[in-house]
């Protein structure tokens, strides 16, 4: 958020410095739990490595001391076999989590109140991670929810333009321009503002 947009927003310099403030709190809140999730699923991603590492190893000495045993050698196949079907698993998982955290960041960022509340309106099986863990197939379902139900999404307020005065040549000088309350104007100056104004003089009618 930039200061010279709230400032042409009408926000003086204390109401720009207070909405700067808040902004930067919650910008700092959405990082750290974004830091905190990234830091979890690294230490998981770094812990599967290491047992896949150390089961590698195992296998590699079970099959050098295996040589000419069948039993022995039908055992490392097995072994070997589960444990792909395991790296498939771990991979699947670790995949499913990725993608949640990374909708889950990209829910925050959408301004969603409360992600979980949003959730139900998205089509996670249509959505999917590239290599560069950018979502697909994610942008136009937000799109959607917020057209359905922005209620579940922050809300920016709009600026309430001010009421412009109506304003009548006052009769004199002929010159200057006030407020004119109907009820105070001689017929004169009702029939003259009629003339030059029909619209101007329909509205302050039409106001009372």
């Amino acid at each position: 958020m930039e200061r010279d947009f709230l400032e042409k927003q009408g926000l003086n310099a204390e109401q720009v410095k207070a909405v700067m403030a808040q902004a930067g709190k919650e910008t700092n809140a959405l990082r750290d739990d974004y830091d905190r999730k990234l830091a979890s699923l690294n230490d998981q991603v770094d812990g599967y490595k290491s047992q896949i590492s150390d089961r590698d190893k195992q296998i590699k000495t079970l099959g050098s001391q295996a040589k000419d045993n069948e039993e022995l050698k039908a055992k490392v196949a097995e072994f070997e076999k589960a444990n792909k079907e395991k790296d498939k698993e771990w991979s699947s998982k670790l995949a499913s989590q990725r993608k949640e955290f990374a909708i889950s960041t990209a829910l925050s960022k959408a301004g969603a109140l409360e992600n979980k509340a949003v959730l139900p309106f998205i089509d996670t099986d249509k959505v999917s991670l590239d290599e560069k863990g950018n979502l697909i197939g994610f942008q136009e379902q937000v799109d959607a929810a917020k057209q359905d139900y922005g209620f579940l999404f922050k809300q920016d307020k709009p600026k309430e333009e001010p009421k412009p005065a109506t304003h009548v040549v006052v009769s004199g000088n002929g010159t200057s321009e006030v407020p004119k309350d109907p009820a105070n104007m001689s017929l004169d100056q009702q029939t003259e503002m009629f003339k030059k104004d029909p619209q101007g003089w329909a509205n302050l009618f039409r106001k009372k």
